[in-house]
């Protein structure tokens, strides 16, 4: 990471972006590890869940979801085949946006507000997996001691 911005007077910051750059992937990593560990913490995506949002198979789906977001989770935390990883999480989020968080079907505004923020952290969350995407996970990974 050893780009310029644009202008001198815009390249106050990228020195420290430069030296910090190992370091900072290994936190963005961890913490988008984490958003998926919390899911699974509080139960995941239920089978019940599932069966209301019309899911088939919601008892085979629900163990299929926790399976990938366990995959998701390792993949960031260890840095271990991480774009992989990255991708799999996009393609996760993409799905529960398209099938659970549709604010605009809601009529109640509690419930449309909610599922608004719900939206809006899952955009949030693919913005950050598509940069991790794009960087890989840094040095300070499994994969870049598998490179070597």
């Amino acid at each position: 990471m050893t780009e310029r911005s644009s202008h001198p007077l815009l390249a106050l910051t990228d020195g420290i972006a430069t030296r910090a750059a190992d370091p900072i992937l290994l936190v963005g990593r961890v913490l988008l590890g984490v958003l998926f560990l919390m899911t699974l913490w509080s139960g995941g995506p239920s089978a019940d869940y599932l069966k209301s949002l019309g899911y088939p198979a919601p008892a085979a789906m629900s163990v299929f979801a926790h399976v990938v977001e366990w995959v998701i989770v390792v993949s960031l935390l260890l840095g271990l085949a991480t774009r992989y990883g990255a991708l799999l999480a996009i393609a996760f989020v993409v799905i529960a946006f398209g099938t659970a968080h549709r604010y605009w079907e809601f009529q109640q505004a509690a419930a449309q507000n909610l599922q608004f923020t719900l939206l809006s952290k899952d955009l949030a969350i693919t913005c950050g997996l598509l940069l991790l995407f794009v960087t890989g996970a840094g040095r300070l990974s499994l994969d870049e001691k598998l490179r070597r």
